[in-house]
């Protein structure tokens, strides 16, 4: 049996004993990713709303597109026979009157106002693509946070298992040894060893609302009811960085999507302000204009001074202008639009300095991680070694019970800081990539999904 193996079946022995077993669903991270690319809310409304400036695109694109308008209708009508000076009407004959028109209007010309209204609704899209990565870049440390949390939780299960195994072997020994009354271990001190055994029981009952919390958390970001068993139970390996803070910086300026749809987002402001200008300016259009009319119950005019609806077909193009004249209405439009763009522009000053402080932040944070891991191991060590000592010492007779438990809470609690050290480590090497807009996993994803 794999220690991963005897892991698992420890915790679910723990929980059939705090009350019943819950079902888990086991994920590796890779399947996880995956899923959570697919089923999370948060991704999946960003991409909704890339469909919804789409549709804003395509409006604009059909904007320099000819509007075609057709009419067709059939009625009866009685029979009316003459001329304009005279007509004989007769009710007891009726025929079909038909009347078809189709009208195609295209502009040719709006001094800007089309092109500059397709330019605003693509950088819309563009940046609506961006603010989709950053989500999906957002949701992924999420991601991560949460499994490493359930591997870091599984880890101090480890340490918890192991203390309690010491402890109830140092603690029959003592209860046996008072028993025998030879003095070697007092009252008190068997009193202190169960205050500490007591102890590690309540860490057990915490870690247990803890790892059920993580699981559920873990499988409602990847749009699971159930819980979710992490099968990985190593964190995984954290190359050094690097890069300077300056060349972290630089990269975070080309690559990070909130910049970059920050950026997309002013030029379609920009774009949509000059569009709003020219509301009051004239369309210059060019126009056709179709009508066919036909009814065998009423005579052709050959005249072209009298009105025939009924016989005459004619064709006609026009080239005019249209003004939609609102200057109240437009004003406002105008104002508007600048409002918003003023506001990303003052969005942008702040995103300047913002995304430099961001990433020097997660730099330093992941430079202090690491060396307060290599300090944790350090510390570990030395505490591990005093443990054994004491260990040794106190089931020998030439101890006591208060030193030992100083040794055993040492030992616990550097080897619980060195696993809460390479948790904070990851995450900040997680934290780190966010910041930067480092899009490896989301590319690698992007690729499979197009196979």
């Amino acid at each position: 049996m794999t220690g991963l193996q005897k892991l698992i079946s420890k915790s679910l022995i723990i929980l059939f004993l705090c009350g019943g077993i819950y079902a888990e669903k086991p994920i590796r991270f890779a399947e996880g990713l995956t899923q959570l690319l697919k089923n999370n809310a948060k991704i999946l409304e960003s991409k909704a709303q890339i469909l919804s400036f789409s549709a804003y695109q395509t409006e604009a694109s059909a904007l320099d597109y000819p509007t075609l308008s057709f009419l067709t209708y059939a009625a009866p009508i009685f029979e009316s026979r003459g001329t304009p000076e005279y007509t004989k009407l007769n009710y007891g004959k009726w025929g079909p009157y038909v009347h078809a028109e189709l009208q195609a209007v295209y502009p040719i010309f709006s001094f800007g106002r089309i092109k500059d209204g397709k330019k605003a609704a693509d950088h819309a899209v563009l940046g609506a693509n961006y603010l989709h990565e950053s989500q999906i870049n957002k949701t992924i440390f999420e991601y991560k946070q949460l499994y490493l949390q359930i591997i870091l939780l599984n880890r101090l299960k480890t340490v918890l298992d192991d203390a309690n195994e010491k402890m109830g072997t140092v603690l029959s020994k003592a209860e046996k040894l008072y028993k025998k009354g030879t003095g070697e271990v007092q009252r008190k001190d068997l009193t202190r060893l169960k205050l500490f055994a007591l102890e590690l029981q309540r860490f057990n009952a915490e870690w247990l609302a803890n790892k059920k919390t993580a699981s559920l958390a873990l499988g409602h970001l990847l749009g699971e009811k159930e819980s979710l068993l992490v099968l990985e139970s190593d964190f995984p390996h954290v190359v050094e960085s690097t890069r300077d803070l300056e060349s972290l910086i630089a990269a975070a300026h080309k690559d990070n999507p909130d910049l970059k749809a920050l950026t997309e987002g002013l030029m379609a402001r920009k774009h949509q302000v000059e569009m709003e200008k020219g509301a009051n300016l004239p369309v210059l259009f060019l126009a056709s204009r179709t009508e066919l009319n036909y009814s065998n119950v009423r005579d052709q005019q050959q005249s072209s001074y009298a009105f025939d609806p009924y016989n005459r077909n004619w064709f006609a193009v026009v080239f005019g202008a249209k003004w939609d004249l609102d200057f109240g209405n437009t004003k406002a439009k105008v104002e508007r639009a600048e409002a918003e763009y003023q506001k990303l522009k003052a969005q942008e000053k702040e995103a300047l300095t913002g995304v430099p402080l961001k990433v020097a932040m997660a730099m330093w944070d992941f430079e202090k991680q690491r060396a307060q891991l290599g300090l944790s191991q350090k510390k570990y060590k030395e505490a591990n070694k005093w443990s054994l000592s004491e260990m040794t010492a106190y089931t020998t007779g030439t101890g006591n019970a208060k030193d030992l438990i100083e040794a055993f809470g040492a030992q616990l609690l550097t080897e619980k800081e060195v696993a809460e050290a390479e948790f904070n480590l990851c995450l900040a090497a997680s934290k780190l990539a966010m910041e930067v807009g480092d899009q490896a996993t989301l590319k690698a994803w992007q690729e499979q999904q197009k196979e």
